[in-house]
């Protein structure tokens, strides 16, 4: 019963880590771009894999530019 508890302990601590919740670069940009054709009220699609950074750009300028395709091809 104790192995029990202490694993659903370390599940729920897990779980509530501020780690798990944590963006990326990428997908905080993929969010801005898709909602800055589709608007702010808008459910926005799961964040695709991050690609490998051009040289001379950012993570977050990239997931910007996906974001925007993505929504201008739905």
């Amino acid at each position: 019963m104790n192995k029990l508890f202490l694993t659903f302990s370390f599940f729920a601590l897990l779980l509530t880590s501020p780690m798990v919740f944590a963006k990326s670069d990428f997908c905080t940009g993929f969010e801005v771009g898709y909602k800055s054709i589709k608007g702010d009220m808008v459910i926005v699609p799961i964040c695709p894999i991050e690609p490998i950074t051009p040289i001379g750009s950012t993570p977050y300028r990239e997931g910007i530019l996906k974001g925007q395709k993505v929504a201008r091809n739905q």
